[in-house]
């Protein structure tokens, strides 16, 4: 088992769907979201996916709240 299949197999474990999107722009490579990840389908060589699977997967497990709302410093860390 690679490194991509073991952190898909980390997802599945922690009940976080995966899915290939086809991105607009060729800049944005995954994005996490209420418990889904989206990578782009653009994404060929598996220690790319990865990496990006590992980020995302980072944001699942520490990001809190709507990280849209920073007025408050620490809010998307769930930080009070």
């Amino acid at each position: 088992m690679n490194k991509f299949e073991e952190l898909c197999q980390t997802a599945s474990d922690t009940n976080v769907d995966i899915i290939d999107y086809p991105f607009t722009s060729k800049r944005i490579k995954g994005l996490y979201c209420d418990g889904t990840i989206a990578l782009s389908k653009d994404m060929y060589i598996e220690t790319e996916k990865a990496c990006v699977l590992a980020e995302e997967l980072g944001h699942h497990y520490t990001t809190v709240g709507d990280i849209i709302d920073q007025g408050k410093t620490g809010s998307y860390l769930g930080i009070p």
